[in-house]
C-alpha cells in the first residue's frame, strides 16, 4: 500500500502525467467554427500512453507506443488539410515525452515542464504581442549579446588560476564582466516593465544580492551616459550598498552564528544609517524621478563591463602581491586587502576563523567592519568614473555616514559583551 500512496509511487506519475494531458488538451481544444483536431481527449490519452511507455521502461515499446501515438495523430492531420500550422502535433510529442518523464526519477522536471508547455500554449497572443510589439530588434539584439557572454564565452573559458601568485582567473573575472553588464541589462528592462522608481528599487535589491560592486560599477557607467540622473541613481546606488550589510550577516550566519550575533549590531546600524542617508543625501520627488527614462537607456553595453574586467584583473593581481608579501598572520591588513573587490571571501575566512577558536568574535567584527570599508573606498573611485559630482560625492557621502555609525556602534555596543550576553541568555 505504501507503494501505491507514496511520493515516488507510479500512481503519483500517472496522476501528474494526466494532468499535463488535461492541462495541454484545454489549449488544444477545437472552438466551434475552428478545424477538427486533437482536442481534450485526445490529449489525455496522448499523456496515458507516454505515461504507460514511460512506466515499462522498455526502449523499444516506448518507440512503438510515440510511432503509434504520433501517426494517428499525424493521419487526422491528413483528413483535415485546411488546417495550417504544426503546433498541436508539436504539443502531442511535447506530451507524450513530459507524460513519460512523469514516470521516471526525473518526474518534477516532467511535472514543471508540463506547467511551462501549458502557459506556452495558453498565453499565444500574449507571446505573439510581447515578441512582436514590446521588444525592440534592438532590445532582441542586446537579449542575445547577453547571454552570449554566459552560455558562449563563459563555458569555454578555463577554470584555473594563472599567472604570477594565481591572480588570472579567467572565468573569476568574466563573471564580474557579466555582472557589470547584467546591471544594465536588469535594470533596463526592469525600469520599462516595473516603472522608474519601482523598477530602479528592484535593480538596486538585485544587484546587492549579485556584487554591489558590480552595480556601482554599471550604474556609474549608467550615470556617465545620462548625467542627469546622478542624484536617482545616488539613491539607489546607498540603498544598494546598504544591503550588503544584512547580506553579509546572512552569509556569517551560516558558518558562524557568534560571529553573526557579535556584528549585528553594527551591521544593521550601517544598514538603517545608509537607508537614511540615501533619503537625506539624495531626495527625488516621485514625479521629478525619470530613472527608467535617463539612466538605463541602454539594455546591453559591453565596452565598460571589460574595462572594470581589466581593472579587476590588476587589482587582483596587487591583492594577491600584497597577501604574499604581508602574510597571514596580521588579521586586519588581509581583510582590508581582501575587502578590496569582494568581501564575501574575507567574510567567510573570518567566520570560520570564529567557529573554529582561532579568532576573537570582536576582532573578526573589526575585520569584517575594515574589508567593507576598503571595498566602499574601491567603489568610490569606480564611483568617480562617471565624472558626476553629484553622484559620486553624495555616495561617498553614504559611505562616510554608514562607517561612522558602524564604528560607533562597535564602540557603544562591543560585540564581546553582545556574545557574552547571548550566552548568558542560552544557559538561563
Amino acid at each position: 500500500m505504501s507503494q501505491l500512496i507514496g511520493p515516488n509511487s507510479p500512481a503519483i506519475g500517472f496522476l501528474l502525467a494526466l494532468v499535463i494531458g488535461f492541462l495541454v488538451g484545454r489549449t488544444r481544444e477545437p472552438g466551434p467554427d475552428s478545424p477538427p483536431r486533437p482536442g481534450m481527449r485526445d490529449f489525455l490519452i496522448i499523456a496515458l500512453v507516454g505515461a504507460v511507455a514511460g512506466h515499462i521502461g522498455n526502449p523499444a515499446i516506448a518507440i512503438a507506443l510515440f510511432v503509434g501515438t504520433i501517426g494517428a495523430v499525424l493521419v487526422m492531420r491528413a483528413h483535415h488539410p485546411k488546417r495550417k500550422g504544426i503546433t498541436t502535433e508539436l504539443a502531442a510529442v511535447a506530451t507524450f515525452a513530459l507524460a513519460a518523464l512523469c514516470l521516471t526519477a526525473d518526474r518534477p522536471f516532467g511535472a514543471g515542464l508540463g506547467i511551462v508547455l501549458a502557459a506556452i500554449l495558453a498565453e499565444r497572443d500574449e507571446l505573439r504581442y510581447f515578441v512582436r510589439d514590446t521588444i525592440s530588434d534592438r532590445e532582441y539584439i542586446d537579449t542575445l549579446s547577453f547571454l552570449a557572454l554566459i552560455f558562449i564565452i563563459y563555458p569555454l573559458l578555463p577554470t584555473g588560476h594563472y599567472g604570477p601568485f594565481g591572480f588570472f582567473a579567467p572565468r573569476e573575472i568574466w563573471l564580474f564582466v557579466i555582472l557589470v553588464s547584467g546591471v544594465s541589462y536588469v535594470g533596463y528592462f526592469l525600469t520599462k516593465f516595473a516603472g522608474s522608481e519601482r523598477g530602479a528599487l528592484l535593480t538596486a535589491i538585485v544587484g546587492a544580492i549579485a556584487s554591489t560592486t558590480a552595480y556601482t560599477t554599471g550604474i556609474s557607467q549608467a550615470v556617465k551616459d545620462a548625467p542627469e540622473s546622478a542624484v536617482p541613481a545616488a539613491r539607489y546606488s546607498i540603498i544598494a550598498n546598504s544591503i550588503l550589510f544584512p547580506r553579509t550577516l546572512l552569509i556569517v550566519a551560516i558558518v558562524s552564528p557568534i560571529l553573526a550575533v557579535a556584528a549585528a549590531p553594527a551591521f544593521a546600524a550601517m544598514m538603517l544609517a545608509g537607508f537614511v542617508a540615501a533619503l537625506v543625501l539624495a531626495p527625488v520627488p516621485m514625479k521629478k524621478s525619470k530613472v527608467a527614462d535617463t539612466t538605463f537607456r541602454n539594455p546591453f553595453s559591453i565596452r565598460p563591463a571589460l574595462e572594470f574586467g581589466a581593472i579587476f584583473t590588476v587589482v587582483l593581481l596587487l591583492t594577491r602581491v600584497a597577501k604574499h608579501y604581508a602574510g597571514y598572520g596580521g588579521q586586519m591588513v588581509v581583510s582590508a586587502i581582501s575587502g578590496l573587490v569582494d568581501v564575501t571571501a574575507i567574510s567567510i575566512t573570518l567566520a570560520s576563523f570564529v567557529q573554529s577558536g582561532t579568532s576573537a568574535a570582536r576582532d573578526a567584527v573589526i575585520g569584517l567592519t575594515l574589508a567593507h570599508g576598503v571595498n566602499a573606498i574601491f567603489k568610490s573611485a569606480v564611483a568617480r568614473s562617471s565624472h558626476q559630482p553629484a553622484f559620486y560625492i553624495r555616495l561617498m557621502a553614504g559611505f562616510a555616514i554608514m562607517f561612522a555609525v558602524g564604528a560607533a556602534a562597535i564602540v557603544i555596543l562591543d560585540p564581546a559583551r553582545m556574545v557574552a550576553l547571548v550566552s548568558h541568555l542560552q544557559s538561563n
